[in-house]
C-alpha cells in the first residue's frame, strides 16, 4: 500500500455532481448511489477514471494493477447498513468525494479464499477501536478511530510489511511492540484480502528479482573502472520496479530499502 493523494481527485474529473448529489442526502431530492451512477453512465466512468489516474492506475488498497475501466467505487465508510454493527452506515458520505477510494474487486467483496477458506474482503465492515464512539453524523466522526487502514493516510501504509520469502504482508510492529498498531495490520489484511494466494506468489517473485537487480549494482559500483553505462542501466532497471505505477512497488521498496539503496536511487521515498 502506497499513499495516495486524493485531494488530486478534482484535477482528474468534475467532482461539481457529486457535491449537489451530496448536498441533498436527506432531503425529498435525495438519490441512490446505484441510482445517481446509472442515470449517466458517462459521469460513471469519467469518475473511475479519475479515481484510477489518482491511484497510478493501480487498486488504492493491494497495488493490483488495473486497466481503465475496472475497479470498485468504495466507500471507506460504508453508506449503507454496517456488517458486524448495529448502524444504517454512513449516508451522509454517500456522495462525498473525500470518502471514495478505487478497489479491486478482491479486496472489495466478501468471499472465500480458496486457499484458506475463509471469508475475507472489506464488504460492508467498519471496525473501530473503540465502538460507542461510532458516528451518527459527519460531526461525530472526530470521536471515531477507524481499525481498518485507509491509503489516503501515509502513517497507515507505513504498517505493513512484506515476507519476502512468501511475499504476504505482515503487520510491521509486533504486537508487544505496539498492540493497536499490530491489530490495524492485521486485521486490514484479513478485511482488504491483501495476503491472496496469487498476489503473494507475485510479490515475491517480484522482491527476488529487486535483490538481485540490487547485489548486481552493488558488484558494479565496486568495480575500478565503473562502468558508467551498465551502472546507470542497472539503476534505471531497479527504479521501473519502484515507481508509483508499478504493481506491488511498496514490497520491492522495502528490499531496496534494506539494501541501503533507496535514498541513493529514489530519495525522498
Amino acid at each position: 500500500m502506497r499513499p495516495i493523494d486524493n485531494t488530486q481527485l478534482s484535477r482528474a474529473v468534475n467532482l461539481n455532481p457529486l457535491r449537489v448529489a451530496n448536498a441533498a442526502v436527506g432531503g425529498d431530492d435525495e438519490v441512490d448511489w446505484d441510482d445517481f451512477l446509472q442515470e449517466d453512465a458517462d459521469y460513471a466512468r469519467a469518475l473511475r477514471t479519475g479515481l484510477w489516474a489518482v491511484g497510478c492506475m493501480k487498486c488504492w488498497f493491494s497495488e493490483a494493477i488495473l486497466q481503465q475501466g475496472e475497479g470498485h467505487i468504495e466507500h471507506y465508510r460504508p453508506k449503507k447498513r454496517l456488517a458486524g454493527a448495529v448502524h444504517d452506515g454512513y449516508a451522509w458520505r454517500t456522495f462525498d468525494w473525500r470518502n471514495l477510494r478505487l478497489a479491486h474487486a478482491t479486496v472489495n467483496l466478501r468471499r472465500t479464499d480458496y486457499l484458506t477458506g475463509k471469508k475475507a474482503g472489506k464488504g460492508s465492515y467498519f471496525p473501530l477501536q473503540n465502538p460507542a464512539t461510532r458516528a451518527n453524523n459527519v460531526a461525530e466522526e472526530v470521536n471515531e478511530t477507524p481499525l481498518l487502514l485507509d491509503p489516503i493516510v501515509p502513517t497507515d501504509t507505513r504498517l505493513l510489511y512484506f515476507d519476502e520469502a512468501s511475499g504476504a504482508p505482515r503487520p510491521r510492529y509486533k504486537k508487544e511492540q505496539n498492540e493497536w498498531l499490530h491489530e490495524r495490520a492485521d486485521k486490514s489484511i484479513d478485511f482488504y484480502h491483501l495476503d491472496e494466494g496469487t498476489w503473494n506468489k507475485e510479490r515475491a517473485d517480484l522482491m527476488a528479482e529487486v535483490r538481485k537487480l540490487c547485489e548486481q549494482l552493488e558488484v558494479i559500483a565496486l568495480a575500478q573502472p565503473r562502468d558508467e553505462t551498465a551502472y546507470h542501466q542497472k539503476v534505471d532497471e531497479i527504479v521501473a520496479y519502484i515507481n508509483p505505477f508499478a504493481e506491488f512497488s511498496s514490497a520491492c521498496i522495502q528490499v531496496v530499502r534494506e539494501k541501503g539503496l533507496l535514498e541513493h536511487l529514489a530519495p525522498g521515498l
